[in-house]
């Protein structure tokens, strides 16, 4: 089965001229981030059929998941390898492009293809995807991807949020060991776990039993750290959201890493 997606190419960033601040000292941008980014937008609507062990027969639509997805991929970022990026994002947004021109969801759950139009059928279940960039300036590009998932009388639906942050200069996918000194690990898990007990969160677990989550993206005060739904807290809790300012973490932080906020040298 080809699914037939929606792409659409946009140039985001062109050419960047410097501006001076303080007489004397001019400061400028080097080339290398100066370099242009474009990007494709695509977009799916498919049924898809269910594994009849999760199917309930007397609900309209039983049998079927209607998929949906849309987000922006990398078509060139200056003369840098792409490929190993895209891979990634495409594995993030749960995305298979058959072509240029076509794409479709990489399904999972034992879940099936059909030819099926979406107009043509009510589906009982749901998933969504949605990958789109949160952030993008000549330093750093911040893809996010958010999934939404309903199956067939479930008591609510779930959802999970994702974060990919590029350094376009680099080339790389940047982690949290490239942002922080060595043993950042200590310092910074009580600083979390000082602010989740400042906001009051509803914890399911003491709070010097919480560790540094696996979701983090650059914003353009600082970091953002996201805990999932259930890793820390109830369900009617929700994701819940750590934020710090550059300066809070200047004591951990990587020198060269300020220049993601444009700051430093």
């Amino acid at each position: 089965m080809r699914y037939s997606g929606i792409i659409v190419s946009a140039l985001l960033a062109g050419v960047l001229v410097s501006c001076g601040g303080n007489a004397g000292k001019e400061k400028t941008i080097g080339d290398e981030a100066a370099e242009k980014m474009e990007f494709e937008g695509y977009s799916y609507d498919v049924i898809a059929q269910l594994p009849d062990s999760d199917s309930i027969p007397d609900a309209e639509g039983w049998k079927y998941c209607r998929v949906t997805g849309e987000g922006m991929m990398p078509v060139m970022i200056g003369g840098k390898d792409i490929a190993a990026l895209r891979d990634t994002l495409e594995r993030l947004g749960s995305v298979t492009f058959a072509s240029e021109k076509e794409c479709g969801p990489r399904l999972g759950d034992g879940m099936s293809p059909t030819a099926l139009s979406p107009d043509s059928v009510s589906a009982c279940s749901e998933t969504n995807n949605q990958l789109s960039i949160v952030m993008m300036t000549p330093r750093v590009v911040v893809w996010q991807e958010f999934m939404s998932a309903y199956r067939c009388r479930a008591a609510h639906g779930v959802y999970k949020t994702s974060f990919l942050n590029y350094d376009p200069v680099a080339g790389k996918v940047i982690g949290l060991a490239d942002l922080m000194e060595p043993g950042y690990e200590k310092t910074l898990t009580e600083m979390i776990r000082q602010k989740l007990t400042a906001d009051g969160v509803d914890l399911l677990e003491p709070v010097d039993e919480v560790g540094i989550p696996s979701q983090f993206r650059i914003t353009s005060r600082g970091l953002r750290f996201l805990y999932g739904i259930y890793e820390i807290a109830p369900y009617a809790a929700g994701e819940i959201a750590v934020d710090f300012d550059s300066y809070e973490l200047q004591e951990i932080l990587r020198p060269a890493s300020l220049k993601f906020w444009n700051l430093g040298d």
